[in-house]
């Protein structure tokens, strides 16, 4: 069994209006995400390729990109 290595988001950018609120990277990771005001997230990659192999990978990206932003996003759903 592997070891699971905690994922941390970092704060690049906060904004005071417009439809995004933060912009946020994963350390170590090539990972950008953009939380709306709304709740809503877009994630970025560097890489347009998607191999089977990282979608294990990509999921625990994405399961703690929701866990930011139900944390970070007053009201999130």
């Amino acid at each position: 069994m592997t070891e699971t290595k905690e994922l941390n988001w970092i704060i690049t950018n906060d904004f005071d209006d417009g439809e995004i609120a933060l912009e946020v990277r994963l350390e170590d990771w090539d990972y950008t995400a953009y939380i709306k005001w709304d709740g809503c997230c877009e994630i970025k990659n560097d890489s347009i390729n998607v191999h089977i192999c990282d979608v294990p990978q990509f999921i625990e990206v994405l399961q703690s990109l929701e866990e930011f932003r139900m944390n970070n996003i007053e009201g999130a759903e």
